[in-house]
């Protein structure tokens, strides 16, 4: 059976739902394959480099969903130092025979964050939200740049004018609910038909 770890932080991991609602769960479910999810919520790109061998390539997988880069923002990081991360993971999945998928993260729903009583980027929210934008630009790029797979979970959660839509996030406007994490199933699931041979259940 094929493998295929998600590693990430909490857009992945989403201890904020029960975990058969989780898209990695879902997109196991939905496809012929074993899934590992190493998402910690919190994590930042460096994070999920230092701990990639122990996370990732120790379990030998076919795949990895590489999506992290949120929680980098709020400490106001470079674009290019977590694309640096991002894209060395990508170079060590591939050293060990495993194949990288580059996840574009979701935007950040402003109208519920601003309810909420939570640390504040350190940079503001309006250079995080411009600085989150750029990344998505900046990893798309470099992934069509090195033939590397990207999976695209920032667009699909903005409707046609550009502003993120609500019905898929929980109420800290940070993370997916429910309906957000079907949707992150189902792009998971169309890409990954797309470009490999997996079998349905």
């Amino acid at each position: 059976m094929i493998k295929m770890v998600c590693h990430g932080d909490s857009l992945t991991e989403a201890s904020d739902l029960d975990k058969n609602h989780t898209w990695p769960l879902l997109v196991e479910n939905k496809l012929n394959l074993k899934i590992i999810n190493s998402g910690i919520g919190g994590d930042t790109s460096g994070g999920l480099l230092s701990r990639f061998y122990e996370d990732v390539v120790r379990h030998q997988p076919d795949l990895v969903v590489i999506l992290g880069g949120t929680n980098d923002l709020w400490w106001d990081l470079a674009v290019n130092l977590i694309q640096a991360n991002i894209f060395a993971m990508a170079c060590q999945a591939q050293f060990h025979n495993i194949i990288p998928i580059v996840g574009l993260p979701l935007p950040l729903l402003m109208e519920n964050i601003q309810h909420q009583a939570m640390m504040a980027p350190i940079a503001g929210w309006q250079k995080c939200v411009q600085k989150l934008s750029d990344l998505v630009t900046a990893l798309k790029t470099s992934a069509g740049e090195s033939d590397i797979v990207c999976l695209d979970f920032y667009y699909p959660f903005l409707d046609k004018n550009g502003n993120p839509l609500g019905k898929y996030y929980l109420a800290d406007g940070l993370h997916p609910n429910q309906q957000g994490h079907r949707l992150m199933a189902e792009k998971a699931v169309d890409l990954l038909r797309n470009q490999f041979p997996f079998n349905h259940k």
